[in-house]
């Protein structure tokens, strides 16, 4: 039994080293692992700190009746006023015309009623 209980401890003894050996690189795994982790995340309050300052740079919202005063401000010194009002009377106008359109496709007959 001796030379069983000697070959049983040779092998309890090898696998406890093979354990140790796994251990330590999972250990090492982890450490880098570790080490990226970090690294990004440092990079994100980087990049949160990026935003903060660029949101605080943003002017802040403004009213319709601002955002209209500053259209038409824009629109006095604008070189090329008759391209200007042109541009705003088509964008106006496909309120409307939209709005023709979708109430004629819901009131024509489609090609699968009765």
């Amino acid at each position: 039994m001796t030379a069983v209980s000697a070959k049983q401890d040779d092998l309890s003894q090898a696998r406890l080293e093979e354990l140790e050996v796994e251990n330590a690189e999972l250990r090492r795994r982890i450490e880098l692992v570790d080490t990226e982790l970090d690294a990004l995340q440092e990079e994100s309050l980087q990049r949160r700190q990026e935003v903060r300052t660029l949101a605080e740079s943003l002017p802040t919202a403004a009213s319709r009746k601002v955002l209209l005063t500053q259209m038409t401000n824009d629109l006095l010194h604008h070189p090329d006023k008759k391209r200007m009002v042109g541009r705003a009377f088509r964008k106006l106008a496909r309120g409307p015309r939209k709005l023709v359109r979708s109430i004629q496709t819901r009131l024509s007959p489609t090609a699968t009623s009765p």
